[in-house]
């Protein structure tokens, strides 16, 4: 049995660095075959594309989003779906054909690559209620912004690494350019002073590495970083990452991609709704493996606030 929702695919062509788009004829073929009442296509011409298109064609009453691309692509189409941390369309799917570089928040849903499952996927019964992350921050022009996102979100050395990797290449796969980022940025990284609260705690100062604010389990093309988080538990996990070294990097980095470095003793784990920060020095931010702006930031969990096609 199948659910036949009026569906829209939006297709990064840019993704992956171009393999998105080059992959997307065979792929178009293979949906063809499978949506018995036919879907429309749109195609990203640039960033934040994704948003305008998800906001145009849910008003006029699409009832699934197909993100087509990377984890990037996945973000903007989730946006399209809120404003101002709210989902003004409650009864609509969002679905996942992944084929960018990095597809950590398949992964976390314990998805493979194939694309012929991920379009079984979208034209069978199941959907599932997720949480979606809310961050009001600084933004890249230094204006105030509030962006959703699905799976992770943190700020400072990991917000260096991605705006390496973005402004470089990802021609390497997300894996490999995730580690070309971290190996080539880390070693003139200097870890910045944050004061922070999670939820109504006390304020609290220290000198990090990194915070993590996951909603899924992997960043970074495969990196477990946080594996105690669930997608579902209207909560985060927050893994704070202490005032460590390049070589502590080196050598936890191998217990990261498994996730067994929760023991490393300036390493933090806390569960918690929300999270504010802020430093007097300047703290890049990314989300779902796009840079997004800097500090003061403030993270904040929405229970089950999206429906994605499983």
């Amino acid at each position: 049995m199948t659910i036949q929702f009026k569906t829209l695919a939006i297709v990064n062509p840019g993704s992956a660095s171009g393999a998105t788009g080059r992959k997307w004829p065979a792929i178009q073929r293979l949906m063809e075959t499978k949506f018995q009442d036919g879907f429309h296509v749109a195609f990203t011409r640039g960033p934040l594309h994704a948003t305008e298109l998800t906001r145009r064609y849910l008003e006029q009453g699409y009832e699934m989003i197909v993100a087509v691309g990377g984890d990037g692509t996945i973000n903007e189409v989730v946006n399209g779906f809120f404003e101002k941390g709210e989902n003004l369309f409650p009864q609509a799917v969002l679905g996942i054909l992944s084929v960018g570089s990095g597809a950590d928040f398949p992964r976390t849903l314990g998805w493979d690559r194939n694309i012929s499952h991920g379009v079984e996927r979208l034209t069978g019964t199941r959907t599932k209620p997720v949480d979606v992350g809310r961050a009001t921050f600084r933004n890249l022009r230094g204006l105030r912004e509030t962006r959703c996102f699905i799976n992770m979100a943190d700020f400072g050395a990991g917000g260096a690494v991605v705006e390496k990797v973005n402004r470089t290449t990802k021609l390497l796969g997300g894996t490999f350019s995730f580690l070309w980022g971290i190996l080539s940025t880390l070693p003139g990284y200097r870890n910045k002073e944050v004061t922070f609260v999670i939820d109504d705690g006390p304020a609290r100062s220290a000198v990090l590495n990194n915070m993590i604010v996951a909603n899924g389990k992997y960043y970074g093309g495969g990196i477990k970083a946080a594996p105690d988080a669930l997608i579902d538990d209207g909560l985060f996990q927050f893994v704070l990452i202490g005032d460590v070294t390049f070589g502590d990097v080196l050598l936890y980095l191998h217990r990261f991609r498994r996730g067994t470095h929760l023991t490393h003793p300036e390493i933090e784990s806390y569960a918690g709704r929300s999270m504010s920060a802020t430093s007097k020095d300047p703290v890049f931010i990314e989300m779902d493996g796009e840079l997004a702006g800097t500090l003061p930031v403030i993270f904040e969990v929405l229970p089950k606030a999206l429906r994605i096609k499983v």
